[in-house]
Order: structure tokens, then sequence, then C-alpha cells
């Protein structure tokens, strides 16, 4: 029973997404094309859901077809590639000479210049869940420190890896065992991560004890999951979910700081921005917009077309941020991120969850036909919507 409610979310999920796209926006302008911009684009083969990384002039990123590559950022040229054995669709950590990647429940760490493995490791030797449904678009990411890779897995693994020898040095599984699909955040001994049905974990990592869990508020079963990146501001920690209420978390008892609940029960997956004591944010269906919050109060709300799940960036005064649209035609957006005005709306005719990356007047980003593209910032702000 719970399975069929699930895919009957789903199902409405999307009819919602088509009546919106088919009848919603007949007014908009004609956006600008995402060819007016292009510095360089690189085909890597199949659909790129990864974010690309930029580190001192390389971009990391990996696409769908269990390619990883490292290319100049200056010229798009391919520096090497990497084959991993499943799909990409983790964002790349790099320290010193070691870039991670997750694919299909494996974390692997290369070096750098050369793209040779250094090791790799996994908790099953089984074959993965590669998708939970439709919206799960990205897979827990790594993050280093104090030269540990942590990251979850398939089997509610929250998996510690030692940067140097590839050997586990921490592992906390959860009770339900369900999939991690969050990106961890740490702070003061404490790993903070979410599962796929909306329970938040706080773990001590010296005990490997649960030091408290949260259950999200409108959580919906086998759907609600915790698909962003944690993010620590202060004693607050940040994150969003496929559930209508956004709550930041106090870091000692998870118990909601404040929260914001969407009045037409939208959800707010993507990873949020923080930035100016304000909280950016993207939402999904229902209400397509991206949102700036204040200890729950509305500060600006921007209508959007499409959905939302990646992660916002800010270069100066200049919010990016791009919708999905189930791989169909979905928006590079720049707004005004003190007004959340418009400056200027690109299309990109198939877009995916590849969150933009912002370097040396660069913008990069990944899209559903194959392309990792390095794009103009001066021409996307001079560029106007008509």
């Amino acid at each position: 029973m719970k399975h069929l409610l699930r895919y009957r979310l789903l199902a409405a999920t999307l009819v919602a997404f088509i009546v919106q796209l088919t009848l919603g926006f007949a007014a908009e302008p004609a956006p600008s094309s995402i060819t007016s911009s292009v510095v360089w684009k690189f085909a890597t083969g199949k659909e790129v859901t990864s974010a690309p990384v930029v580190d001192h002039g390389v971009v990391f990123c990996g696409s769908t077809n269990g390619q990883f590559f490292a290319l100049d950022a200056a010229s798009g040229q391919q520096l090497w590639k990497f084959g991993a054995n499943f799909p990409v669709s983790s964002r790349a950590a790099v320290q010193g000479d070691t870039v991670c990647f997750e694919s299909g429940n494996m974390l692997y760490a290369l070096d750098r210049a050369s793209g040779r493995e250094k090791w790799h490791y996994v908790a099953k030797p089984y074959r993965p869940i590669f998708s939970m449904d439709l919206t799960d678009y990205h897979r827990s990411s790594p993050v280093i420190v104090d030269d540990v890779v942590y990251y979850g897995d398939d089997w509610g693994n929250l998996n510690g890896v030692a940067l140097a020898t590839g050997l586990l040095a921490f592992q906390f599984t959860t009770e339900t065992a369900r999939p991690i699909r969050s990106t961890p955040a740490i702070k003061d001994g404490v790993v903070f991560f979410g599962d796929w049905e909306g329970d938040v974990y706080a773990v001590s990592l010296t005990e490997k004890k649960l030091r408290w869990k949260h259950r999200l508020q409108n959580a919906r079963d086998y759907y609600g999951a915790i698909v962003s990146e944690f993010l620590i501001q202060d004693s607050v920690l940040y994150f969003g979910s496929q559930h209508d209420s956004f709550e930041p978390l106090d870091l000692a008892t998870g118990k909601p700081v404040w929260s914001y609940t969407d009045p037409k029960h939208t959800y707010l997956p993507s990873t949020p921005l923080l930035h100016n004591g304000n909280v950016i944010i993207g939402t999904t269906i229902f209400t397509n917009s991206v949102l700036c919050l204040n200890q729950g109060n509305v500060v600006w709300s921007f209508k959007a077309e499409g959905i939302f799940f990646t992660r916002p960036v800010v270069v100066g005064d200049t919010l990016i941020i791009n919708s999905t649209n189930f791989g169909q035609t979905g928006y590079l957006y720049l707004l005004d991120i003190a007004k959340g005005s418009l400056i200027n709306k690109i299309s990109i005719e198939k877009a995916t969850a590849s969150a933009p990356a912002v370097s040396e007047g660069k913008v990069y980003l990944g899209t559903g036909d194959g392309y990792i593209y390095a794009l103009s910032l001066a021409d996307l702000r001079q560029t106007k919507t008509p």
C-alpha cells in the first residue's frame, strides 16, 4: 500500500508539472539561449547530473556513463578521464593531490594530476540501488575532514574512509538502513546527515553513537527524501528535503530553530544558500519558485519555471540557480540577490540537476544531452531577457 501511494504521488507530480509547462507560463517572453554565452563545451557521451568542481584551474565532473573527467578550466581540453563501474552523480571532493567521488556506493580516490586510481572502498560487494524514483538525481557526495572522507550509501551506512590508505576509519549504520542520498556536514566531532525518508541524524565520530535523531515535519513515506548537502552556520544545521516544510535544526538538540511551511505543499529539496542572514532555496511543483527566507518569513519570492533540485551560487550581487524539469527544457536564472528580481533567464534544452559552479568569470554546468558547458558570466549578465 505504501508503495502504491508513492507511485500515485509521483504520477500526480508529473501531471502537475506537465500542466504547468503547457499552461502556466504561456505569457512569458522567450529566454536567451545557452549558446549565446558558451566559452567551450565538452561532450561526455551521456547525461551529466554531477555538479562540476573547479580546483586550481581544473574542472572535475562525472557523467552517467560512469566516466569521470578532468578538464582544463580555461579551454575545456580533456586532461584525463577515469572509468568507474557505475554512473557518477556525486560531486567531487579535492584535497592536495587527491580527488574523490562516489559511483554506485563505491568511493574512489584518484591522483588529481594523472587520474590514476589510488584506492576504492565499498561497504558491500553487490549491485547498488541506482534510482529510487524520478527525483533521485543525486548521490551522497564525499566530504573530507581531518584526512577522512565521509559519504553515505544505499545500505544506511555513513562511512568514513582514510584519505591516505582507503581503509575504513568510521562507520555508523542507521537502524532502518534506508539509503542515504544527502551529503554530510561535520563540526566538533559530530557528523550530521539525513536519509531517504526524512530522518536527520547527529552521530559522534569518536563514540560512533547517535547523539540525536529528528523526524521532519510532514514527512512523506517512501518519497520524502533528504537529498541536499548539509550546511552548518554558527550553531544551526541547514538542508533541503522533499517535504513542504523547511526547518533548520539546533546542532546540540536537533530541535527546529524555526520553520517555514509552503502553503501550496511544494517540496524544498535543493541545497540552501546562506547569505547575509537569509536562506535562499529552490522549490518544485505547485510553487516553482526561488525563495529567500529569514527566520521563517519570506523576504522575497521569485516565480520561476520548472523544479529546483540544485545548489544555488552567488557571485557579488548575483544569484545563479538552474531548474531541472525531468530532463526536459529548463532554465539558468540570474537574479538580483537582494531583491529577487530577474537579471537573465537562459534556456537549457535538456536540463538536469547538475548545479552550477563559478570560477574565474565562468559558470560551469552539466546538461542532459551529455555536455559540460563553460559559460561567460559577463555575457550572461549582459544578455537581458526580452
